[in-house]
């Protein structure tokens, strides 16, 4: 097996990769999801010491690429993205990192989404904003994708969403990629719009702002996750366990 002793533990160092942001709300929400995460893996007692590392794929630093670089080569690790959906830097900016880092094992994990746990997360926001079934239909927005592949994951994300709200739902990008969030908008005129990202910050910014834009009064729900919302860390905590443990066993298999 891959492990690494530390007395009698096995250490695993967990880097915890989220985009990074100039918002002071959303750098909050952030942490509390990474303390929540700490939180969880204390709670286990597998012989495990986990030693999890902040990292940032923009704006903050470390860099992943940093982080990466600076561990232990011969100690585990695994880079897991605190990112909803797949896209350039789970597929570039992560892989490029873990290969550059020297360590002699590590993996990368998937992306937090889609997930039905943050289907359901989402319904909760969209509820605390108002939303009622008899509302109708929901635009979702993202912060969008160059790769097929990220698209690929909004779509389902919004088939989540539909499957858990019972009414459908449209999604639409901020970033300049079709279909855009605001054309999205105007065509379906919907009551509430759904917010696929994280926490605040620009995007989450120019999604209420593109909103407004179009002259539909739509209601826009806050992010997955703010400051004061332990439980909203907690699952995304869990589904980031989740994509951890997978990336641990693509060590094991090595």
């Amino acid at each position: 097996m891959f492990l690494s002793y530390n007395g009698n533990m096995t250490i695993l160092n967990v880097i915890a990769t989220s985009h990074g942001t100039d918002s002071v709300a959303g750098r909050e929400a952030i942490t509390l999801i990474r303390e929540q995460i700490k939180f969880l893996l204390a709670q286990r007692n597998d012989g495990m010491e986990y030693r999890v590392h902040a990292a940032y794929v923009d704006v903050e630093s470390p860099s992943v690429d940093d982080a990466a670089a600076s561990l232990p080569k011969d100690e585990p690790c695994v880079i897991v993205p605190i990112l909803l959906s797949t896209g350039f830097h789970t597929q570039v900016d992560l892989r490029r990192a873990a290969r550059n880092s020297g360590i002699e094992r590590i993996s990368i994990g998937e992306s937090l989404g889609p997930d039905a746990r943050l289907a359901a997360l989402t319904r909760a926001r969209l509820e605390e904003a108002g939303w009622t079934p008899g509302d109708g239909p929901v635009v979702q927005g993202a912060a969008g994708s160059s790769r097929a592949d990220g698209r690929a994951d909004m779509s389902r994300a919004a088939e989540l969403l539909a499957e858990e709200l019972h009414v459908p739902v449209h999604h639409g990008f901020v970033a300049a990629i079709d279909p855009k969030f605001h054309e999205v908008v105007a065509e379906h005129q919907p009551k509430f719009a759904a917010t696929y990202l994280l926490a605040e910050g620009f995007f989450a910014g120019k999604m209420r702002r593109d909103a407004e834009s179009t002259g539909v009064p739509v209601k826009v729900a806050a992010p997955l996750v703010n400051a004061q919302g332990g439980a909203s860390a907690a699952v995304v905590a869990e589904c980031f366990i989740d994509r951890m443990d997978a990336a641990i066993a693509q060590l094991d298999a090595a």
